[in-house]
């Protein structure tokens, strides 16, 4: 029985210490820092077309568009996992059939994306 509970103790130590990186071995940070990179690479790409393009009328949805791309990239540089984690938790902790209701409609969302 003690190897048993040892054993579950040491995979719990080690989900918790390789948390932050991938099962390649790529630390998190790395990870975060490559998505905001491109992110913020894209809003720029989408930016310089729409500084192209001033006199049609989508312009200003498009530098709308960059600009929300670019603050993502900010977020995601940002963002601590394990506090959206806790915070993720506590909400279906205290929410459950909200959470399930939102996990459906996500996977039905997903799943009619995925299907086209």
């Amino acid at each position: 029985m003690d190897q048993i509970n040892r054993g579950s103790s040491h995979t719990a130590e080690n989900e918790e210490s390789s948390y932050g990186s991938q099962a390649s071995g790529v630390p998190l940070d790395t990870i975060k820092d490559t998505v905001a990179d491109k992110l913020h690479a894209v809003a720029g790409a989408i930016q310089q077309k729409a500084g192209q393009n001033q006199e049609d009328r989508a312009a200003g949805y498009i530098g709308q568009a960059a600009g929300w791309l670019d603050n993502a990239a900010d977020y995601v540089r940002e963002v601590d996992p394990q506090r959206v984690k806790s915070d993720l938790q506590k909400q279906v902790r205290s929410n459950p059939g909200r959470s399930l209701i939102i996990a459906g409609a996500a996977g039905l969302f997903l799943g009619i994306l995925l299907r086209r």
